[in-house]
């Protein structure tokens, strides 16, 4: 009996050893509790292991830490990876001495969520046994810029901006709009202006314009804390007039926007002006309603456009020689940009000759050349079998367009339907 106790005395003996063994293997892992996008803070891991060695590897687990960066900058001699969320130092031969300190950066190179947990384990083997250890989790928040960029990139000021893009003869009008709430100080609306244009202000609202640096600016010393809504105008124009497709960025920032921690102010939504769009590529004059509307990719799968579209009209556009007196001719399409003969054969079944003018920041396309407009009359009807989007009698005085009511009186000739 006797014999027995002692047996199970030593065995018991044995497990308590053994499990001091272990315990005396603590890990420690200490590091910032808060970070900053783009910040860099290093993390410290202590084992206090006995004074067993041979392989082992310590794994660290970012999955729940997704968007964080791990640098690698004191190892203590195991040899180090970071792939796939996962971060691994491995020993071939653990450090002889007691305590192993290895330390690692973490850098928020994403938005992430606002709490984050790297957790982990530490593998080793001590007297032919494998043995594994969970190291403390590490619990951080990423705060700061983060909030910045998110607002930035989301807009929750609750600032609605909006532009337009209006097209007119000596170029552009640009609208933009601003609702707000509550803003008093210094503020600043500014585009950022495409490539070969420059900008006029058309309203201001009591506001600075410059046109500087490539950018067109909008500036208040002390904006008025009763403001609702900030309207103001600009003139965009390009340098050699030529209508182009382009795009204006932009931002709005106030004193306001800046204590709520929008550094960089709020976007202006991106306006996009394109000469072709799916809405209307052809129109005819203002005083006349009908409209022409073409697919883009219609046009491309007919025919690539010539690449000299916008390159000297001078030299591409021809019209009929001058009159010294009154002419008819018939506009027949108008576009911003000169489409070919190939083109208006394929679309209206249309070979006849025709003259191409610029006018007006348009380019017109006629037919036909009379000095009296009951036969302009007749041959506006001919053209019904072609389906151009209601063709129309126009009317020169040496050249130059005039209405037709003008030329009618100029030539003592009547109105026909």
């Amino acid at each position: 009996m006797s014999k027995a106790i002692l047996i199970i005395i030593n065995i018991i003996g044995f497990l308590y050893l053994t499990i001091l063994n272990i315990k005396k293997t603590e890990i420690t892992h200490n590091g910032p509790k808060q970070i900053e996008i783009g910040q860099e803070l290093e993390v410290n891991i202590i084992i206090n292991k006995n004074d067993f060695s041979g392989p082992g590897r310590l794994r660290l687990d970012l999955s729940e830490a997704k968007g964080i960066e791990v640098i690698e900058k004191n190892s203590n001699g195991a040899s180090f990876t970071f792939k796939n969320n996962e971060v691994l130092f491995i020993w071939y031969d653990l450090p002889n001495n007691q305590n192993i300190e290895i330390s690692y950066l973490i850098k928020t190179k994403e938005n992430i969520s606002s709490m984050n947990k790297i957790s982990g384990d530490f593998s080793f083997v001590n007297k032919d046994e494998r043995k594994q250890l969970d190291i403390p989790e590490l619990t951080f928040e990423v705060k700061g810029d983060e909030l910045a960029t998110v607002k930035e990139d989301e807009n929750k000021s609750g600032i609605v901006i909006t532009r337009n893009i209006m097209k007119i003869d000596s170029g552009y009008i640009v609208t933009i709009k601003t609702q707000l709430e509550d803003h008093k100080g210094f503020a600043r609306i500014k585009d950022v202006l495409p490539m070969n244009y420059n900008a006029e202000v058309i309203e201001s609202n009591n506001a600075v314009f410059k046109n500087v640096d490539g950018c067109a600016k909008f500036i208040w010393s002390k904006l008025s804390k009763s403001k609702q809504e900030i309207l103001v105008k600009y003139l965009l124009k390009r340098n050699d007039g030529i209508d182009t497709n382009f795009v204006i960025t932009g931002d709005f920032s106030s004193e306001k926007l800046i204590s709520q921690g929008y550094k960089n102010g709020v976007k202006i939504p991106e306006t996009i002006y394109e000469v072709y769009t799916d809405k209307i590529l052809f129109t005819q004059d203002q005083n006349d309603s009908s409209t022409f509307a073409i697919n883009s990719k219609e046009i491309d799968s007919i025919e690539n456009l010539e690449s000299n579209l916008n390159k000297g009209l001078d030299n591409v556009i021809t019209s009929q020689k001058v009159k010294n007196n009154i002419n008819y001719k018939v506009q027949i399409l108008a576009g911003h940009k000169i489409i070919s003969q190939k083109y208006l054969s394929n679309k209206f079944k249309f070979n006849e000759n025709y003259s191409i003018e610029s006018h007006k920041g348009w380019i017109k396309y006629t037919v036909g050349d009379n000095s009296e407009y009951s036969k302009a009359r007749n041959d506006r009807n001919e053209l019904d079998k072609y389906n151009f989007p209601g063709p129309f009698v126009t009317a020169y005085n040496y050249g130059n367009r005039v209405t037709v009511q003008e030329a009618l009186i100029l030539t003592n000739q009547n109105w026909i339907p």
